[in-house]
Formats: structure tokens, sequence, C-alpha cells
């Protein structure tokens, strides 16, 4: 079986048919996912209206259940953080030396001194 030289015209032809195919073909591919839903959809045991209600109902009383469980831990979080920094802070913080202060409020106050003359021209 030899292997036929296609010209480029028939190239051409070829493209332009596999993308007229593929137009062509494209309602039909985009409607299969949709069709084999329905088709699964109809397979479903949907449950009784009492099964409804009573399994959201058992949702709702676990989430309330799980949002009182996490709030508490977070109270109990934040409480041990709350004793912590206290301590924490004492052992931190020491008293800075006068002159220290002094040189600082010096150092803060001269270039807005500076900044607020005007240049003479």
């Amino acid at each position: 079986m030899a292997e036929e030289k296609k010209t480029p015209a028939q190239a051409e032809e070829s493209k332009l048919a596999k993308v007229l195919n593929w137009f062509k073909t494209l309602p039909g591919r985009i409607a299969k996912p949709f069709k084999n839903m329905v088709a699964e959809l109809k397979k479903v045991t949907w449950p009784s209206k009492k099964k409804w209600i009573s399994s959201s109902v058992m949702v709702l009383v676990f989430m309330l259940f799980m949002g009182v469980v996490i709030g508490l831990l977070d109270l109990g979080a934040t409480a041990l953080v709350n004793t912590m920094i206290p301590a924490a802070e004492t052992e931190i913080v020491t008293e800075v030396p006068a002159e220290t202060e002094a040189e600082t409020v010096e150092a803060t106050e001269a270039p807005v001194e500076e900044a607020t003359e005007a240049p003479a021209q």
C-alpha cells in the first residue's frame, strides 16, 4: 500500500473539509453532554420530601454544632494569647535614657525646620 502524495490544492481542500466538518458536528458535540446528563438524572432515585427535610435539618444542626465548637476554640485561643502577651511585653520593654529622648526629639524637629524655610533667590 503506497501512500498517495496530495497536491497543494487537495491539501487545502482537505483542510477546508476538516474545518467545515468541525463546524457541522459542533452542535452535536455540544448537545451530547447535556443528553448524557438528562439520561443520568432519570436514573437517580430522588428522596421523598420527608427524607429531604430530615436530612436538611440534620445538616443545619451539625453546622450549628460545629460553629459553636469552633467559636469556643477561637475564644480559648484568644484568651491564651492575651495571657501570654502581657508577660512578653514586660520582658521586652526597657526604659530609654533621657539623653537619647532629647537627641531623638531634636533629630526629628531639625528636618521640619529646614523644610519650612523658603529658598532665597
